[in-house]
């Protein structure tokens, strides 16, 4: 966790000189077509909606569409069997019965329901789904699932850019003590702005098409050096080969998490190095 005077220091400083966007165009080497890029944020806030028809329209032009995880073709056991502990871990018996009592008061006021719902869940999806409750639920779906959506009516051929194993793995470097350590600093943390404030930093920072404070407040200094490393800079080379491997065959729109995209280990940077033509496309929110 960071304090938001930081967030909005950084959010100011970080301003490039150079165009920035959430849209970004691929070309160069053995692309027949222009394939694009799209940073997402896995939310249902309507105001992460409110492009002009230029990000659509990129979208129709394609032939293909991927995100990170097909959403639409996982199994839903291979999801609950992945997101909870072991037979026989218990939240309530991993925390004191202070901390437990006091996620049961957060979970009542922000998500609406006991902890004891989430008692058999691993700590990094607990913390997810508070974290996920700061934002308006505007819209039926989050922002990925949206343009899936869009894709699927279009009848765009559709892939994952990664395995749903492959986020999995990068949660389960953390072991479950460490979780836990984190879910309870979280809870306690009393020297933090409160989480609507981080949340609403984190929106700015999306809406200005701000790349580098997205980093940032993503490669959190409260988690461990291991889960930045494999759940964003790992997942980043794995994101680039995929993109242009499907690329290569079909012209693509992709969407991944707007953190993945950019700083000097980044999508748009490795698809440089690959020595594709990375280019923003300007739009404006409505």
């Amino acid at each position: 966790m960071k304090k938001l005077s930081f967030f909005l220091f950084l959010f100011f400083f970080t301003l490039s000189a150079f165009p920035q966007s959430l849209l970004w165009k691929v070309t160069g080497k053995n692309m027949q077509q222009p394939s694009y890029l799209y940073g997402s944020i896995h939310i249902q806030d309507q105001r992460v909606f409110a492009f002009d028809t230029t990000v659509l329209t990129a979208l129709y032009s394609c032939d293909a569409f991927a995100m990170e995880i097909l959403m639409d073709e996982i199994d839903p056991k291979e999801i609950k069997g992945c997101t909870y502990m072991p037979k026989g871990k218990l939240l309530s018996e991993m925390m004191s019965e202070a901390d437990f009592l006091k996620l049961d008061s957060i979970c009542k006021k922000k998500v609406g329901t006991t902890a004891y719902l989430f008692n058999a869940m691993k700590p990094f999806f607990v913390m997810s789904a508070l974290q996920q409750s700061e934002f308006s639920q505007d819209q039926e779906d989050a922002l990925d699932v949206f343009f899936l959506k869009k894709a699927r009516e279009a009848n765009k051929l559709c892939y994952g850019v990664e395995k749903y194993q492959t986020q999995i793995d990068a949660i389960d470097a953390i072991s479950l003590k460490e979780q836990v350590d984190m879910l309870v600093a979280a809870l306690n943390d009393t020297t933090t702005q409160s989480g609507e404030d981080e949340s609403a930093a984190m929106l700015d920072a999306y809406l200005s098409f701000n790349l580098d404070t997205m980093i940032v407040m993503s490669n959190d200094p409260s988690m461990p050096k291991k889960f930045n490393k494999v759940f964003l800079i790992d997942r980043n080379v794995g994101m680039a080969k995929n993109f242009e491997k499907i690329a290569l065959e079909h012209s693509l729109f992709c969407v991944v998490g707007a953190a993945h995209l950019g700083g000097d280990k980044g999508v748009i940077a490795l698809l440089r190095k690959k020595g594709y033509t990375v280019e923003p496309v300007m739009f404006e929110w409505k």
